[in-house]
């Protein structure tokens, strides 16, 4: 198929395969060619990501355009997201206030605390593909899969916000494509890469193509059912194929300790007000008076909240 007649073909069923910029596709859309066999292994002194592709996304010239549209692929057999593809901009950036997704468990989904280790305690945060905060979807299955704290609040938040940032300051688009990679039939995702490039301009706009991997320090993670564990031996992150039968590999513990581990669901810790760059507990008072384009619910800790750049409401003092 020629490409003008893919891309044709692409524009006819973003037109007519969903109701407003929110839908899915399955596999119509183009996927990418990263393999990971290519991919390195992750161990304990290693970043927490790698470039690919000297940091230039994988897009055909073809794919260019400026019409936003947001699309997840189909669960698979065992319930798995799959990738998600989007042409990001003013007008995919929710309106609507976030809502609670504590009802909604990925597959893998495990509510296991590790309060020495991890800043508020849980190892798993329901993680977006392609966040709430750039296309207003929070709790679409196809959506979410169990990230780690260190992946979820380090380095995916990191791109999102700057790709927020730039779509906030320009007006402009992006073309934005996540892709979660799994070992065999394990449930839960080895790491995922985030591909985004400016549309409307290619100076001193977004250009990135990272592969993040989801791990977290000190602790054993099984992805074939999202169990964990403390450890103080290495078991590497081996990124050829593997049978399912294999599992728990990543890093070592700093303290092997055990210790109790509880199992509740994790809840928003706090409410931001971007505009007034202040934090509020969910019940303040203050909250119901919030613009829903200013407010941002997150499960940070509070000094993450402060590092951030936010100061605590005198209402509610958080």
């Amino acid at each position: 198929m020629k490409p003008r007649f893919f891309s044709l073909f692409l524009l006819l069923l973003l037109l007519f395969s969903f109701s407003g910029t929110v839908g899915s596709a399955d596999a119509s859309f183009p996927h990418s060619s990263l393999k990971a066999e290519a991919l390195p292994a992750w161990y304990p002194d290693s970043d927490y990501y790698v470039e690919i592709n000297d940091d230039v996304p994988d897009f055909e010239v073809w794919q260019r355009t400026a019409f936003p549209f947001v699309l997840f692929s189909d669960l698979d057999e065992l319930g798995r997201p799959g990738p998600a593809y989007a042409c990001l901009g003013p007008e995919t950036l929710p309106t609507d206030v976030r809502g609670q997704i504590g009802s909604v468990y990925p597959v893998g989904w495990q509510s296991t605390k590790y309060e020495d280790l991890i800043d508020g305690g849980y190892l798993f945060n329901r993680s977006h593909l392609i966040a709430c905060q750039l296309c207003g979807d929070n709790g679409t299955r196809e959506n979410l899969f169990t990230g780690t704290r260190n992946l979820n609040a380090g380095s995916m938040l990191f791109v999102e916000s700057a790709v927020e940032m730039y779509i906030q300051e320009t007006g402009h688009h992006v073309l934005y494509r996540v892709t979660p990679f799994y070992h065999g039939d394990d449930l839960v995702p080895f790491g995922i890469q985030i591909e985004a490039q400016s549309m409307e301009t290619d100076v001193d706009g977004i250009c990135c193509n990272l592969f993040l991997y989801n791990v977290q320090p000190g602790i054993e993670i099984d992805y074939a059912t999202g169990e964990s564990r403390r450890t103080g031996e290495l078991l590497t992150l081996e990124v050829p194929a593997v049978s399912a039968g294999d599992t728990l590999r990543t890093v070592p513990a700093e303290n092997p300790t055990p210790a109790p581990e509880q199992s509740s669901p994790a809840s928003v810790t706090y409410v931001l007000n971007k505009n007034t760059k202040k934090f509020h507990y969910p019940d303040c008072s203050s909250v119901d008076d919030m613009k829903a384009k200013n407010r941002q619910d997150v499960d940070w800790t509070r000094d993450e909240v402060v590092a951030a750049g936010y100061v605590p409401c005198g209402r509610c003092k958080p």
